[in-house]
Formats: C-alpha cells, sequence, structure tokens
C-alpha cells in the first residue's frame, strides 16, 4: 500500500485498546501491563464495560464515549464479528489498527475483507495474528510478546507469532537490542515492503532482519527493498525451501508460496543478504554494523592453535573466500617478533603459549599489510588464563590501526567477559570459527551485492528491433485456432524476429515430402515428429539424428510414426520436422527458458541442456528485465559456466552471444505476456555464437488490463519514448533513462557551466562520484523517473545527452519532487519547457497529486518559466531557497 499513517502505528501519542482485560493472564491486560512497563508516556485508553479501572487506568465503556480520537487501536479480537468492528473504527476516523492475535480465542481471520476495509477507510492495518510491536525510541511497547527488548539499531520484522517470540527470548539472552521489532503476522494490509519503507528512512535503524515465510505484493516489496538497500544491510531468513512444507506455509499465512531458487533470484537482484538460522541473522546484523565495508575477499588467520586455522580456513574456502597469500616482507616482520611461531604464514600460528604482547603485535603487522582486506584472530583457552589480557591488547592496538577485525574466542567459562569486552568495543566477536568465517563472507557478500546495485551494465552489442507485428500476428492465430502450445515453426519464427539465431525447420506431410526437403537442406538433417499431443518428443522416440541419406529419411519416418503408435496411441500426428544436423564438435548443449511463478511472474531460466537437463539440475533463475551485466551474473551461477569459459582444447564460448539471447527472451516475455512458458532446448553454444535448436512456448489469453503489472521489477518504459524537435531544427529522442546511460551522463555534467551546476545542486561540484551516477541512472521506474533528451553529436555521430528532467516520488504518491537540468548551450531551444511538460504530463498520469521542486532564489530564469506553466511559489525553504508547487 504506502507507509500512509505508518507514524500514526509505531509513534502514536495516543492509544486505545478494544479488547482490554482485568484478567491477569488476558491478553488484554498484558497489553496494558506492556504499555505501561515500556513507559509510553502519551494516553492510554482500554475499553472495557464491565470495569471501572484497570491496572490503574480508566476504562471506557466504547469507542464512543473516548474524549478524543487515539493514533492507534489495539484491537483484540476474541470472535468473528471482527469485521463489524473494523467498520466501526473505520467510519470513527481510526487511521491506525494493530490485529492483535489472542491465544485463548481461535478467530478465522478474512485476509481479503480486512484488506477491502482498509483500503476503504484509509486505515493502516498491522495483523491479523500479530503479536504486535515493540519501538524503544518511542518508549512503546505495543505488543503481546513476554520480554521487553533493549534499544538497538538493529530493526526486526517477523511473520510468524512463534519465531517473535523465539527470537526475542534468543535476543534478551544475548543482549541484543532493536530500534524496532515488529510482528506482521498475515499481512491483510500492511505488508514486509511497507514495513521496509517505513524503516528505511529511519535513523535509528542501521540494519534490517526479516523473518519470512511468504510475500504476497511482489512490487512493493522488490521497490522497497532495492531503495533501502543502498544505504543499510537487509538480511532475510526464509523458510519453506521444499514443496511439503510450503504447502504448510499457504495455510499459515495465507499467501501462496514460491520456488526456493526463485527467492534467492529475487533477494540477490534486490541486494539482500540470506541465511539459514537465527544466529546466523544476528551474526550478520551484528558484523554488519559494526564493521566498516571494504573492498576484496582476502582474509588472514591469526590464532594460538593450529586446529582452529584448519577449522576456519575449511569453511572459508567452502564458502568461496580467498584465504591470502602473505608476503615475504609480512613473513619477515612476523619472524623478527615471533622467531619461534609454530606458522607464520596464512593462517599463523603463534603458539598456544602466545602472551597477550604476541597477538598484539602479530595483528598490527596484519592489520597494515597491503595484501589483508580482514584479519579474523581465533583464541583457544590457555593455562595461563589470559583470555581477557589478550582482548585488550588487541583493542589498544584496534584503537590505533583502525583495520578491519573479527574476534573469536573459543570455549564459554573463561572467555566470556572478553566477548562482551570486544562487543563493547564495536568489535565483532563469535564464539566457533564456523561463526566467525560466515561473519566474514557476510560482510564480503554483501558489499558485492551494493557494488551489483550501482554497477554500470554494458552496452547490448547491436542495436535490435524486433518484429514484433509479425510476432502478434503468429500468437493471435495460434489463440484464435485454440491452440495451447505454439508450433516449432511458429516458435522458431518468434526466436528469429528478435534476431536469435535458429536451426530453421521445414515441416513435411510424407515420407516423400521428407527425402525432398533432406535434398534442399543438405545431409545430415534430422527428424522430429510435430504432434500437438507431444511435448518432450525424445520421451516418445519422436527424435532421429544424423540421418545422411533419403533412405534413412525414410526409414526414420516410418520408425517414428510406430513408436509413438505404440507410446501413446491417442497422439495426432499433424506432421514432421526437418532441419539440419550441424557439427557439435567444442559445443556445448545449454538451455534456456521462462516460466510464470505464482508470486513473482515471469522468470528466466539458463542451465545446461539436453535430455537430461532436469536429472543434473544445473540451473539458476532470474528475474526479467535483464541486462547484459545481468545475463553474464545469471551464467556465472551456474556449475556449467565454468566450463563456457574454456578448458583444455575447448576454445570459450561466445559470451556475448549467449547473453544476448537471454536479454531477447527477457524482452519476449515482457513484450507477450501471452507467453506463459517457454522452452529452448537444447542451445547449442559454442565460440562461433549460440543456435536455439528446439523450443517450445505456451500461450494464453490475456484479459488483465495491465498485464505487465505481472512483472517484478517495472521493465524500460519504451511507450514513454518520443520525438522533439529545438527551435534551430534539431531531432532530439526524448525518453526514460538507462543504467547503460551512465557515461553518456558523465559526459552530459561536465559540459555544464559552473552556474547551471550550482543552480541544480546548490552549490560547486566538479564531478560525481560512480555511486551517485549510478542512483541517477538506475531507476525504479514505479517509483522514480527520469527522462532525458538525446541526439547524434553532430562532429562524430555518437549519441549525446542534451538534458535530463528526474522526480523522485513518496512511497503514499502523494509529492513528486523535480529537478531538471538542461546544457548551457541549448538554452532558448524550449528544451527544458518541453521536459517539464513532459514529466508533469507523466506524474498526472500516475495519480500524484502535487508536483513540486526547489530553486535557488536568483535563478529567475527557472522561478519565471514554472510560475508560467501554473506554479506557485509555496513555501521559502531558506533566504536562497524557493520551493515551487503545482497542484496535478
Amino acid at each position: 500500500m504506502s507507509i500512509r499513517h505508518l507514524n500514526k502505528m509505531f509513534a502514536p501519542k495516543s492509544i486505545c485498546i478494544i479488547g482490554a482485560s482485568p484478567e491477569e493472564k488476558n491478553t488484554g491486560y498484558r497489553l496494558i501491563r506492556n504499555l505501561m512497563l515500556g513507559g509510553f508516556d502519551g494516553p492510554i485508553m482500554p475499553i472495557c464495560s464491565p470495569s471501572k479501572s484497570i491496572a490503574g487506568i480508566l476504562t471506557y465503556p466504547a469507542l464512543n464515549d473516548l474524549p478524543f480520537l487515539p493514533d492507534l487501536c489495539i484491537f483484540i479480537a476474541t470472535s468473528n464479528k471482527y469485521i463489524e468492528q473494523l467498520e466501526e473504527l473505520g467510519t470513527a476516523g481510526l487511521k491506525a489498527v494493530m490485529l492483535i492475535n489472542d491465544q485463548s480465542h481461535y478467530v478465522m481471520y478474512d485476509t481479503d475483507q480486512i484488506r477491502q476495509i482498509s483500503l476503504k477507510y484509509k486505515m493502516r492495518i498491522l495483523g491479523p495474528n500479530s503479536m504486535g510491536a515493540m519501538i524503544p525510541t518511542k518508549r512503546l511497547n505495543a505488543s503481546a510478546l513476554h520480554l521487553p527488548i533493549e534499544t538497538g539499531k538493529v530493526a526486526f520484522i517477523s511473520q510468524s507469532c512463534s519465531m517473535s517470540t523465539s527470537v526475542l527470548d534468543w535476543a534478551h539472552a544475548h543482549g541484543v537490542g532493536f530500534s524496532h521489532y515488529i510482528s506482521l503476522g498475515t499481512g491483510g494490509d500492511i505488508d514486509i515492503g511497507d514495513v521496509i519503507d517505513y524503516l528505511g528512512s529511519d535513523p535509528f535503524t542501521r540494519a534490517i532482519l526479516i523473518y519470512m515465510e511468504s510475500i504476497s505484493e511482489r512490487r512493493n516489496f522488490m521497490s522497497a527493498v532495492r531503495a533501502s538497500a543502498r544505504n543499510k544491510p537487509i538480511i532475510v531468513m526464509k523458510t519453506g525451501k521444499y514443496e511439503q512444507v510450503r504447502q504448510v506455509i499457504q495455510s499459515h499465512t495465507g499467501a501462496m508460496a514460491s520456488s526456493d531458487l526463485v527467492y534467492d533470484a529475487v533477494f540477490a537482484r534486490a541486494g539482500m543478504l540470506r541465511v539459514n538460522s537465527i544466529a546466523e541473522l544476528f551474526a550478520a546484523a551484528e558484523t554488519l554494523s559494526m564493521t566498516k565495508p571494504f573492498n576484496g575477499k582476502r582474509l588472514a588467520i591469526l590464532s594460538n592453535g593450529g586446529g582452529l586455522n584448519i577449522m576456519a580456513s575449511d569453511h572459508l574456502l567452502d564458502s568461496g573466500g580467498e584465504l591470502t597469500e602473505i608476503s615475504k616482507e609480512t613473513t619477515n616482520q612476523l619472524k623478527a617478533i615471533l622467531p619461534k611461531a609454530p606458522n607464520l604464514t596464512n593462517p599463523v600460528d603463534i603458539g598456544l603459549n602466545a602472551t597477550p604482547q604476541n597477538f598484539a603485535k602479530a595483528y598490527e603487522i596484519l592489520a597494515k599489510s597491503k595484501e589483508v582486506d580482514c584479519v579474523l584472530i581465533l583464541y583457544a583457552p590457555t593455562i595461563d588464563d589470559n583470555a581477557l589480557d589478550c582482548a585488550q591488547a588487541i583493542i589498544d592496538i584496534q584503537k590505533k590501526v583502525k583495520s578491519n577485525l573479527i574476534s573469536c574466542w573459543m570455549g564459554e567459562e573463561t572467555v566470556g567477559k572478553a566477548r562482551s569486552l570486544f562487543e563493547e568495543n564495536k568489535i565483532p566477536a563469535y564464539s566457533s570459527p564456523r561463526m566467525a568465517v560466515s561473519a566474514f563472507m557476510h560482510i564480503v557478500q554483501f558489499r558485492k551485492n551494493q557494488i551489483s546495485l550501482m554497477e554500470t551494465p554494458e552496452r547490448v552489442p547491436g542495436d535490435i528491433k524486433p518484429a514484433r507485428t509479425l510476432v502478434r500476428k503468429i500468437i493471435d492465430q495460434a489463440l484464435d485456432a485454440g491452440h495451447v502450445w505454439l508450433t516449432e515453426k511458429d516458435t522458431k519464427a518468434i526466436l528469429k524476429a528478435y534476431a536469435i539465431d535458429t536451426v530453421q525447420p521445414s515441416v513435411v506431410k510424407t515420407a516423400e515430402e521428407a527425402k525432398r526437403a533432406a535434398r534442399e537442406i543438405g545431409f545430415p538433417v534430422v527428424v522430429k515428429v510435430m504432434s500437438p499431443d507431444i511435448i518432450h518428443k525424445s520421451e516418445v522416440g519422436g527424435v532421429v539424428l544424423s540421418l545422411q541419406s533419403e533412405e534413412r529419411v525414410e526409414q526414420a519416418i516410418k520408425d517414428i510414426t510406430e513408436r509413438v503408435r505404440n507410446f501413446k496411441p491417442e497422439a495426432k500426428i499433424d506432421g514432421f520436422i526437418l532441419q539440419k544436423m550441424y557439427d557439435r564438435q567444442h559445443t556445448h548443449e545449454l538451455i534456456m527458458g521462462m516460466k510464470h511463478d505464482k508470486v513473482f511472474g515471469p522468470v528466466i531460466l539458463f542451465g545446461q541442456g539436453g535430455t537430461a537437463t532436469e536429472i543434473i539440475a544445473d540451473r539458476a533463475i532470474a528475474l526479467p528485465p535483464l541486462n547484459m551485466q545481468l545475463a553474464k551474473e545469471l551464467i556465472s551461477r551456474t556449475k556449467i559456466s565454468k566450463l563456457l569459459k574454456g578448458y583444455r582444447d575447448h576454445p570459450a564460448v561466445d559470451m556475448d552471444a549467449l547473453c544476448h539471447v537471454l536479454i531477447e527472451l527477457s524482452e519476449i516475455c515482457i513484450d507477450f505476456p501471452e507467453i506463459q512458458e517457454m522452452d529452448i532446448n537444447p542451445i547449442f553454444s559454442s565460440h562461433k555464437g549460440a543456435l536455439a535448436v528446439d523450443s517450445r512456448m505456451r500461450i494464453q489469453r490475456i484479459t488483465h488490463k495491465f498485464p505487465n503489472r505481472r512483472l517484478t521489477i517495472r521493465p524500460y518504459p519504451a511507450e514513454l519514448e518520443e520525438e522533439f524537435t529545438l527551435r534551430n531544427g534539431r531531432q532530439v529522442l526524448i525518453r526514460p533513462i538507462r543504467p547503460e546511460d551512465e557515461p553518456a551522463h558523465n559526459e552530459f555534467v561536465a559540459k555544464i557551466t559552473p552556474e547551471d551546476i550550482r543552480f541544480r545542486f546548490f552549490g560547486s561540484v566538479r564531478e560525481l562520484p560512480h555511486s551517485e551516477m549510478a542512483r541517477l541512472t538506475q531507476l525504479d521506474y514505479d517509483r522514480e523517473m527520469a527522462f532525458i533528451a538525446q541526439a547524434p553529436n553532430e562532429d562524430d555521430g555518437h549519441m549525446e545527452t542534451l538534458g535530463v528532467v528526474r522526480t523522485g516520488t513518496d512511497p503514499n504518491n502523494e509529492n513528486a519532487e523535480y529537478a531538471i537540468l538542461v546544457r548551457s548551450d541549448l538554452k532558448g531551444q524550449k528544451l527544458g519547457w518541453k521536459l517539464m511538460n513532459k514529466m508533469i504530463d507523466y506524474c498526472r498520469s500516475r495519480g500524484t497529486t502535487y508536483f513540486t521542486g526547489q530553486i535557488l532564489r536568483e535563478n529567475r530564469t527557472m522561478i519565471e518559466m514554472v510560475k508560467a506553466m501554473g506554479f506557485e511559489a509555496h513555501t521559502q525553504v531558506e533566504d536562497d531557497i524557493v520551493e515551487v508547487r503545482l497542484k496535478l
């Protein structure tokens, strides 16, 4: 939905409780007790007709008897009449309701009805089946949970009541604090995406932890996570990996669970970090919130025991980390202070009798070495009982070198105080080598995610202009004929329309036609059965390869016909397909395809192909749309990707050609929602290119008004492109910005005069760093928009950017704030006017309420232009800045 009224939910000034009770074991009593013990300093108004007061707080007989309307209503439903009560709350004007789970009453909730009531009254509802929320910075414990929480910098969101209580118990025992602790329940209205949007801008939250069972609002979730993950780590524990478990989840959360591989793809695309246990969830949060980001994955390990080093090294290498090779210079420095140490190469073993000074000096050397990105220090208890002294010595050095450090003091009895000392000094501390190495890999993966979120993709080789009209005709004719699966001839025509190389089929009815076609194609050839009732031709013996003569072709048709009649007598044979048999030397058989996931819509698959593809199960999944970077990343997540790089006498495949096929498959599924399923198996991939050999597509008539809402990520909105003529006659293309535009955008900014730069950025900016330029060019089109004007350079013809206008819209879609910049030598060409009007029209079409901007008072040209367009000078932000606003 949005973050509308969530401030009333999580930072209320006043609260009423429906279902309050004077009985101490009742949920209504526990809620009042928790509010009081939490120190809430606003009015608490229990609604309870039999009792005059509860825990010393005056009660009220009914909602109408309250002295004023509270910000938040905590509603403990005890019967199936809850819908009538929610209607009453909405009519009264309540804007925030927590629908709390009462363990003594079983209520059958209808989440669809709850969602409708929420939309009808614009009333936000947390739950049903929620345990409430705790926000210690607001002194708010509006929960039915059994323990309070300490103040911390980590937010926790849970879809499960049992996990809410279990994680709370675990955190209480380990001294873990929270900025927010939110039990979502079933999520009739407020979902994970809404809460992430709210927490993304919260200054007290440095990391967000999520226990997730399923997702219902895919776009809201994806947009929220992609926006927040740029600023703070989001770590998720997702359960329900297997089909038997997912069936339980469907009844537990009321939402359709999705394939676990698809969730992996979603988390990776969003920049989230996935973990598999509660301990790992909090370990990741602790490490990421305490350790400064660093590039690289080179780890140095320092310990007082060889066994610990081996354990840590094994897990590091299993996890894809890198045990850095220590330089001779570093080794010599270590030898100078530890001449008798057991091992001074990485991992470094300084011996069980190592002193605090030994640890400190060795750490200082490793921390200062250029070949080390992070140091992991392992400690095993010794007879000297110096765990605390060793920890203090390392902390003293760390204050001086300020390096990346992770500690692991093994054991329990004698090392507890040392671990606490590390944590007090903001140094991650773990109890086992596995957990410590996992923590390091979390940092590596998080950094990798951050880079991928801001990486500039390569341009797709060539400019593909698909023959969409032809594809539309093929699909419409097949649907009108009642077909569910397209013929192979039609699927190959669609692939060819998107410039995907295919083995072109010849369709024949008889053996004589087959022999004639074989002569024209040239031997050797392949013969395949053509039947609407047979999807996998090889399963019925419907494919014969390497036919070298007309006689072999004739015999193959007879054999295929006989096998089909034996294995599937009900199948109708429409004819046979002949195609050229291609040389398979140095060729890899791959599979690409698309399927519709129940939650996330279309997903793209890549992996090892052939008839045994399901058994080998080497595949990876990604969300469309794809670009070169994303296509390469998808391929890299498969085992066969290592072979594709080349080995022995096998040359590397043409990776650009392979990526091109993936990108165009992504475009096909975006352009034609009627295609519900698609397989290309096999694709022959070699150093010569990529060739689609066999393909199939399942189609279905679409009745949705907005079919592309099925996509988790809004694709590039090509329909918004338009041409415009400047006053000087120069033709420009105005279109939404793409990530690939970053180089041209850098060139554009470099041509702006210092004065115009100051008008745009309210200060002097010589050059924008890549991280900032990535934010300007890599947009979530669901929430942001930027239109650029481009034209061929008049000297060498390359496309150059002439101007840009952009908006960022709040999650409630109430206000779009714009910024505009036109190249300084193009003023007076009406380009700024055109860009502004295009953006205003776009925001108006999305139902945005206000269009606002901030302008330096001395920028009179801009102020006069927007006033002429109907803007009002709404407020004066500062002495030299004016805010202008247009009601759309």
